[in-house]
């Protein structure tokens, strides 16, 4: 796994699809249930990438929040939910409704990394713009407000 890691950076880096690149980057994970998403759908739109697990507090905290954005800014952004973590999927499925999340839950049980940088905080959101290109980073807790912020 830490190989196959190295790997995707590597290739990341010498193509040019690490944060702050010029170039959009068409991240693809698939959700709970195997249905695949990409970046690459949401063109025109901004899409909210937050990395999240169930053991980690502040994460659990913000998603309300996360939910809030996507309810109110649905015709303007996507909202995905990446898990950080290899747990099983009910347990998952237990956090996200309870939290009444509606927005896609992705990743579970592959490797997080992404063309827009290395998660090594959590949470971490990673902000698209509507062209797909890598906008802004969020490590720590995210407001639905410091988002519009951000947008806008």
């Amino acid at each position: 796994m830490a190989f196959r890691s190295f790997i995707l950076v590597l290739a990341l880096a010498v193509t040019g699809g690490l944060a702050g690149a010029a170039d959009s980057y068409d991240y693809a994970l698939r959700d709970l249930d195997g249905k695949r998403y990409r970046a690459s759908d949401y063109r025109g739109k901004w899409l909210i990438i937050n990395f999240w697990a169930t053991w980690c507090p502040p994460c659990i905290r913000e998603m309300p929040e996360l939910e809030r954005f996507y309810r109110q800014n649905r015709s303007r952004a996507g909202v995905w939910g990446v898990t950080f973590e290899d747990t099983d999927r009910a347990t998952i499925l237990q956090y996200v409704e309870r939290l009444g999340v509606s927005y896609p839950i992705l990743g579970h049980g592959q490797d997080p990394l992404t063309g827009y940088g290395n998660v090594t905080v959590l949470p971490t959101t990673f902000v698209i713009d509507p062209e797909g290109k890598f906008f802004h980073r969020f490590e720590g807790p995210v407001g639905a407000q410091d988002i519009v912020d951000i947008i806008e």
